[in-house]
């Protein structure tokens, strides 16, 4: 019998080294994940959409084509244009992005628990895990959902899933694994930059948000006349309503958007902004009820143009509170603030805008290089002149 003493001594670890760990194969959590998102947003969708065409008799479309138009929604919520009988519709709802970005979100999340990810680079390789098999679903769901009638570009649906899935999963999976942190790392001009952008944009579009409301309301019989001329019934008037919440963003995007001086249209020659306003004929939809009829007096366009001043002082004074240099940098880097404000915008502009047909309608939304540039000037000035104002005390 072989005595223990006899044994070869196996090798001792040697301090402050760690033994390789094998990692999970985040392939199939990804997997799972890009499906579940995938699916839990087309039921989440399809359930009013085939309830709206179950309880309306003067509908002369089958199952099929109900459940086709539940694909197409969903790929509209991923920035899909889709070829319809009155042209093309490119305007995404921007409430209504944020469901798949939701569901991508808890996706990540569960996702990152069953890969067990703890540093970046497994982060990395499991979002690239969900976001390729989303885009691809959301292809094969784009040619799945082409009819005669409703066409979706391909193209724009998977880029389209490609990027939403990224930005979903990325939020999720960096929060279950505790990376969000590594935001503490970034060099502290870079950190300060974005506290004084984000602060001036958000007080921008929340100043766009209470405009638009505020129009809606004192329209509210203008909306519920648009909203009744098609005796939509109980169904169809929650499905109006949804459609108006929706687009709730896309609301405050644009008062924004008059606020900092360009406006927006409503159709190919037209204007609504704050020193002029110029209408046609504009689609029946109730959140369109808060359009202005009436010419804008002067001087509450000058007041409107406050506004983004103000904005930019948030941000110029977020941002001296975290400078200890004189009034000169600070009032450099303000203007900073005013360049990230305008970029910022110039992307949401573009997004919030899409046509809504052929002719004059393909022009619809606030032009983005006129928003962006406004409101970098705007913003930037402002910014620059309430950061030199803190650092000088």
């Amino acid at each position: 019998m072989t005595s223990t003493l006899d044994r070869p001594a196996l090798p001792r670890p040697r301090p402050g080294v760690r033994r390789d760990v094998p990692e999970h194969s985040p392939l199939a959590p990804g997997l799972v994940a890009a499906g579940w998102a995938a699916g839990a947003g087309l039921v989440t969708l399809g359930v009013p959409v085939l309830l709206v065409w179950a309880t309306d008799s003067r509908s002369g479309s089958g199952a099929a084509a109900a459940t086709r138009s539940v694909g197409q929604l969903w790929l509209l919520a991923h920035g899909t244009s889709l070829t319809v009988p009155g042209g093309p519709l490119g305007l995404t709802p921007l409430g209504l992005v944020l469901l798949p970005l939701a569901l991508l979100h808890r996706a990540g999340r569960h996702a990152a628990r069953s890969a067990g990810v703890t540093s970046l680079a497994q982060a990395l390789r499991l979002v690239v895990a969900v976001a390729f098999p989303y885009a691809v679903l959301a292809g094969v769901l784009s040619a799945a959902s082409r009819t005669a009638q409703v066409r979706p570009a391909p193209v724009q649906a998977v880029l389209g899933a490609l990027l939403v899935a990224a930005v979903g999963a990325a939020s999720g999976v960096l929060r279950e694994a505790g990376l969000l942190r590594v935001l503490r790392r970034l060099p502290a001009r870079v950190r300060r930059q974005l506290v004084g952008t984000l602060g001036a944009t958000a007080s921008l579009l929340a100043a766009g948000a209470v405009l638009a409301g505020v129009s809606f309301v004192l329209h509210a019989g203008r909306a519920t006349s648009l909203a009744t001329a098609s005796d939509p019934g109980l169904v169809g008037g929650l499905a109006l309503l949804a459609l108006g919440l929706v687009c709730v963003p896309n609301a405050a995007v644009w008062g924004a958007s008059w606020l900092a001086g360009p406006g927006f249209a409503v159709g190919a020659g037209t204007t609504a902004g704050p020193f002029g306003t110029t209408l046609g004929v504009v689609p029946a939809l109730p959140l369109l009820a808060a359009l202005p009829s009436d010419p804008v007096p002067t001087w509450l366009g000058v007041v409107a143009l406050a506004v983004p001043l103000a904005a930019g002082a948030v941000g110029g004074v977020l941002l001296a509170r975290r400078l200890a240099c004189g009034p000169g940098p600070a009032a450099l880097e303000g203007l900073l603030v005013g360049l990230g404000s305008g970029v910022s915008f110039a992307v949401l502009a573009w997004q919030s805008g899409g046509p809504l047909g052929a002719g004059r309608l393909t022009d619809v939304g606030p032009s983005p290089w006129r928003v962006g540039l406004a409101v970098a000037v705007e913003v930037g000035a402002a910014a620059a002149a309430a950061a030199a104002v803190v650092r000088r005390r």
